[in-house]
């Protein structure tokens, strides 16, 4: 593991270099957004994941998934998109070439799941919207997330992204602790119902983010 994040985390890699060039565009967005991280768990906890996790928020707008690649613009962020983000072949080319990884939402994607399996794997980071769309209403998590995060063997990072109502306020994103799949399953391979009921954890981490949040308001 600690051969995998050295590579992953190299400055120069000529196989990410479009996605190294997509970050460097996305740059400018910081000083735009100006994210404040607050972390309602153990901050230490976070900032120790080297290898890979999956980042899994709340999916209200267009801009979410912008948002998270800027908090995390030291790393190098993939993220799921809906078959019809990914039409056309110039458009469909320069979105994988950024890290997108293709998800048919309609049927069971196999081939998607291994990629982000993968990459997760590979040590990098990979977005997700457990509501699997864009949606304001926060609940209702798909057990895909889990699913991934079972197979991969990686954390998932709960956290709430708070809109800002002024271009010039900064946009806030609340992190929970890393949830562990093994710390609430003792079995390798985690049945339909353990599935069901981890997703469920898992929702009631992201509540507390949410719920968080609301208190300060």
């Amino acid at each position: 593991m600690a051969e995998t994040a050295k590579r992953q985390h190299k400055i120069f890699r000529l196989d990410k270099f479009p996605m190294d060039l997509g970050r460097l565009f996305l740059s400018v967005l910081i000083p735009f957004y100006r994210i404040k991280k607050i972390y309602i768990g153990d901050k230490e906890k976070v900032k120790a994941i080297r290898d890979g996790a999956i980042l899994a928020a709340n999916h209200t707008g267009f801009s979410d998934p912008l948002v998270l690649e800027t908090a995390f613009w030291h790393r190098r962020v993939h993220y799921v998109v809906g078959e019809i983000a990914m039409t056309g072949k110039v458009r469909s080319m320069f979105m994988r070439a950024a890290g997108c990884i293709r998800l048919d939402r309609n049927a069971t994607d196999l081939k998607a799941i291994k990629q982000c399996v993968q990459v997760l794997k590979d040590g990098f980071l990979l977005e997700m919207f457990p509501q699997g769309a864009i949606s304001e209403d926060t609940s209702g998590f798909k057990s895909g997330v889990i699913l991934i995060a079972t197979q991969a063997d990686v954390p998932v990072l709960p956290m709430y992204i708070v809109k800002r109502k002024h271009w010039w306020e900064r946009y806030r994103l609340i992190i929970g602790d890393p949830f562990y799949w093994k710390d609430h399953c003792g079995k390798k391979r985690p049945g339909m119902k353990d599935m069901e009921n981890m997703t469920a954890l898992l929702e009631e981490k992201y509540e507390e983010c949410r719920t968080w949040i609301s208190k300060q308001n």
